[in-house]
């Protein structure tokens, strides 16, 4: 069944809405600590990688100083339930990591 009458008036739009939108935070700036974590990780990894460490352990590797990392932005903002979860995937990820050397 459809609603389309032909020769029928267009809808009007609805009436916007009197209930201002709350101010918007203004955007945080990236600090330089930020940008040297971000751009330094590719950097070092590929120096490892072209010093001869195998590709599995660099990954390795930056991902633990990655953690690291966010875990102690985290424990340092009160983030005391994204450490908790941050934590658990460790032990998660180191439980299923096997070491053959």
């Amino acid at each position: 069944m459809s609603t389309h009458r032909p020769g029928a008036p267009a809808p009007r739009p609805l009436a916007p809405r009197s209930v201002p939108e709350p101010p918007r935070a203004p955007a945080r700036t990236l600090t330089a600590a930020q940008i040297c974590g971000i751009s330094l990780f590719p950097l070092l990894g590929t120096g490892l990688t072209l010093a001869g460490t195998p590709v599995s352990d660099v990954l390795t590797l930056l991902a633990g100083c990655g953690t690291i990392g966010a875990a102690t932005i985290a424990a340092a903002g009160g983030g005391r339930r994204l450490l908790t979860s941050l934590a658990s995937a460790a032990a998660h990820a180191a439980a299923g990591t096997e070491t053959s050397r």
